[in-house]
């Protein structure tokens, strides 16, 4: 439950005890919103949505509004609260989740049946030597109907900062936080991608 604990610590900093808002915080129209236009051919209407690690429950809130239900996942027990506490719908309901469990992921789905998963910079902080099994958890929690819409940090993102600026101290706090912490962002490589989601 090591994502639980970085990710609580993480939260509880930075939301309850400072106040602020999280550097990728950004308003839903221009997160999701974008993201939706994309995948919303593809899901079936009808299922539910599963936001994985729906943080703070803003996403997830804008999702009620297309789908009969949403239900946000987060592995940090704080952020759920957060998340629950600021969002109140009939359609929506958060809880906590480590998606690296097979057996919460069994245990949600045999609860909901097959889900739409959309998720949102999770799989790149998930170890290289798991990603095989969290992708398996996806899997699981899709069933025969449920799709799977994420969008990733890419690999070179380390590089990138590097290149636009003349040091570590030139780059804003919110982002010197992040690479210092137990969540630095690890990116994903495109071409490692076909291995994880091998075609039918």
């Amino acid at each position: 439950m090591k994502y639980g604990q970085y990710w609580d610590a993480f939260y509880e900093k930075t939301y309850v005890k400072e106040a602020r808002k999280a550097l990728w915080d950004v308003p839903a129209a221009l997160s999701v919103g974008k993201d939706l236009e994309i995948f919303q051919s593809y899901f079936h209407p009808e299922l539910p949505v599963l936001d994985i690690g729906c943080g703070t429950g803003e996403q997830a809130h804008y999702l009620s509004a297309y789908y009969p239900r949403v239900i946000g996942v987060d592995a940090a027990p704080t952020a759920v609260a957060l998340a629950a506490a600021e969002h109140t719908l009939a359609n929506l309901e958060f809880q906590t989740l480590d998606a690296a469990d097979p057996e919460a992921c069994a245990a949600l789905h045999q609860k909901y049946g097959d889900m739409n998963l959309y998720m949102r910079g999770v799989m790149h902080q998930v170890d290289a030597a798991e990603q095989a099994r969290f992708v398996a958890n996806l899997s699981l929690l899709m069933g025969e109907r449920g799709r799977l819409y994420f969008i990733e940090v890419a690999d070179n993102i380390r590089s990138y900062f590097a290149e636009a600026t003349h040091g570590f101290h030139e780059l804003p706090k919110a982002v010197q936080e992040v690479f210092v912490s137990n969540l630095p962002p690890h990116g994903i490589n495109l071409e490692h991608l076909p291995r994880l989601f091998p075609a039918p």
